[in-house]
């Protein structure tokens, strides 16, 4: 076993810093790193917060002492102080691994940049990015039971959108990211998620060479099979035998009317500086990847031949639902569908210049998913693929009448009722 406590062991490099925002695949780039011989990457520590807390101990105990006369004095007390103590758990962890240096991955730590800089004024920083949409649409996928405590705040804000609430975080920790990146240029690598898991090979060699480790593609083989010290991150990785590209491109199952114009524009302001393509290009090369995947649907020739007849069969169950409800389609062949509900039954119209009492949006592809049994409603809202505005009661109210019968498995399948 290794000796962690040998004061003449050898003494590791500057460290190294993973920093992205959260659901960009931090948890996957950290295992690649701790799979490299000379590197090792544990859970997450938020290092940010215990250097922090650890210079202001020093600064307020050690640092107020009678010999300690200047502000200068007690500053570089405390940095000296946070740096010995973090290198002494970390260099033994690193030395008890067998390894040469450690990499810390902590999301958090992209609000600690000023005290984490400090401390290990030499680091190098991995900035790691994700298309804003993916990062959205993964963050409300991964939170059914409860948001982390990075992410409360911004549901705090928009309560009744976490579309514009997760896409708010994202414009938050990637401006940061981005404004660090370019004030530490020489000490920071960018990697976009995307690359790193469609070209590994290539993404992976000029990282290592930029941490001036040695490289071997056969590390990539290796990443899913050696052991891994298991924290707090993304337990998909867990599961997982190989670098995957499925979750590319999922982001545009959020339907478009759920990102606020302003949002917007600061989105597309990022992803051009990031390389990444604007919303609108996202949303009309899904619309291109629908016609090879899906059937030809008309929208009009369904609405007014099946599923309003089907929803006016079921309007006894809605007696008194009483208001007009904005349908919005996005993608192929989507559009806008105006539904009127009162004592004379439902009206259905093909556009939308009346006003509304709620609006419920979703994509091509999702209600696709919806007519075909891929999907469920309730799934499909879970995850943010359907949304809702205006009166959210009512939107409930016309959602269960539009999709209520699409949620209760295979016996009442929209095949069922609409063939």
């Amino acid at each position: 076993m290794a000796n962690t406590n040998d004061p003449h062991a050898e003494r590791v490099k500057q460290p190294v810093f993973i920093l992205s925002c959260v659901r960009s695949g931090s948890t996957m780039l950290r295992c690649i790193v701790d799979t490299h011989p000379n590197l090792c990457s544990p859970g997450h520590l938020s290092l940010g917060p215990l250097c922090a807390n650890l210079y202001a101990t020093t600064y307020y105990s050690l640092g107020k002492l009678p010999d300690m006369e200047t502000e200068e004095q007690r500053d570089q007390l405390a940095i000296n102080e946070t740096r010995r103590v973090v290198e002494d758990i970390l260099g033994r962890y690193t030395r008890g691994k067998g390894k040469k240096n450690w990499c810390e991955k902590s999301t958090i730590n992209i609000d600690y940049l000023k005290i984490l800089t400090k401390v290990f004024p030499q680091a190098n920083y991995i900035c790691l990015y994700r298309n804003c949409l993916d990062v959205a649409y993964s963050s409300i996928k991964f939170s059914p039971l409860g948001y982390m405590d990075e992410l409360a705040s911004y549901v705090q804000k928009h309560p009744t959108n976490l579309v514009a609430a997760m896409i708010d975080n994202w414009l938050d920790k990637t401006g940061k990211l981005m404004a660090f990146e370019q004030t530490h240029a020489k000490q920071c690598i960018r990697v976009n998620y995307e690359s790193l898991v469609r070209q590994p090979e290539q993404v992976l060699a000029k990282l290592f060479d930029f941490l001036d480790e040695p490289w071997d593609e056969g590390l990539i083989e290796s990443i899913f099979k050696v052991s891994h010290d298991q924290g707090a991150g993304d337990v998909k990785v867990w599961f997982s035998g190989k670098i995957s590209k499925d979750s590319i491109g999922n982001g545009t199952a959020i339907p478009l009317t759920a990102i606020p114009g302003e949002l917007m524009t600061e989105i597309n302001r990022f992803h051009q500086s990031l390389g990444y393509p604007t919303i609108a290009a996202l949303y009309a090369e899904q619309r291109v990847n629908d016609e090879h995947a899906l059937d030809d649907l008309d929208l009009n020739d369904f609405f007014q031949n099946r599923f309003l007849q089907h929803s006016a069969a079921r309007t006894d169950k809605f007696s008194r639902l009483c208001g007009v409800c904005k349908l919005v389609i996005s993608g192929l062949k989507g559009g806008v569908w105006v539904i009127e509900s009162n004592s004379d039954g439902l009206t259905l119209k093909e556009h939308d210049d009346e006003s509304c009492d709620c609006t419920i949006a979703t994509t091509y592809s999702v209600l696709c998913g919806l007519i075909d049994g891929r999907k469920t409603a309730v799934n499909a809202y879970e995850q943010g693929e359907i949304t809702g505005d205006g009166n959210i009661i009512m939107a409930l109210e016309f959602g269960r009448l539009l999709f209520g019968g699409v949620v209760s498995g295979p016996a009442d399948s929209p095949q069922h009722h609409y063939k």
